[in-house]
């Protein structure tokens, strides 16, 4: 581990499974970490050697004993706990997007804060929930001339009709819960999610990112050296 002052260690009891675990915070005020787990042998053993089916069908039953070396731990904000709520709901209803377009939930926890509960006579736990890291590039950290490209309003158009599909509004379309992750866009939290109704689609949503990409597109026009800057958004989609 990094010699890294914004580490703290985290007790999780995830199941049939309890391990202490360094984390690092993602964001300075969210609940919301970078967990790393530690290996479990006797996991290594049964996937080195069972076939295909058999370890799908153990991960599926204990997840907790076959998770991958780095998790995003998201604890419950006890000022925003419908959002946590919301979360774990709207997971479980898109469990078929799991690992595609949005995240996998691996499941909820309890987590404890070590350093705090050392000198605490309540020790009660955190709930929280394990998700999976996700190996991508925030669309809010994208070059100007990267958002511009017609290909990736294409791909957030299929991922916005998967959510619509599947009955679900995203209810906070901003680009850093959006990442680009090699040819497909990816979804991140749900905490103001709701199900959506039959007759309504996700459109306005996608126009609220468009208006935003705008935006981050007419600050390149203050700079003459960039190429494409003066192109708009309605000519690169014809």
């Amino acid at each position: 581990m990094e010699d890294d002052e914004n580490y703290e260690f985290k007790d999780i009891q995830f199941g049939f499974r309890r391990f202490r675990a360094p984390a690092k915070r993602i964001y300075a005020n969210r609940h919301v970490f970078l967990l790393d787990v530690p290996p479990n042998p006797i996991a290594c053993w049964l996937l080195s050697w069972t076939p295909q089916l058999v370890r799908s069908w153990l991960q599926r039953l204990l997840p907790e004993w076959f998770l991958p070396t780095t998790v995003i731990l998201k604890e419950r904000n006890p000022q925003k706990a419908d959002g946590f709520e919301n979360e774990i709901a709207t997971y479980q209803h898109l469990r078929p997007l799991q690992g595609h377009c949005i995240p996998r939930m691996f499941g909820e926890v309890a987590s404890y804060d070590h350093e705090q509960s050392r000198y605490q006579m309540s020790k009660r736990p955190i709930p929280g929930l394990l998700l999976e890291k996700v190996e991508g590039v925030s669309l809010h950290s994208l070059p100007a001339e990267e958002l511009r490209n017609p290909r990736l309003l294409e791909d957030l158009k299929d991922m916005y009709k998967l959510l619509t599909d599947n009955g679900v509004v995203h209810r906070d379309p901003q680009l850093h819960n959006f990442l680009r992750v090699g040819e497909k866009i990816v979804a991140i939290d749900f905490e103001l999610s709701r199900p959506l109704p039959s007759d309504i689609t996700n459109e306005h949503e996608l126009e609220t990112l468009k208006d935003e990409i705008e935006n981050r597109s007419s600050e390149c026009l203050d700079s003459t050296s960039r190429p494409g800057c003066y192109a708009s958004w309605d000519v690169l989609v014809g």
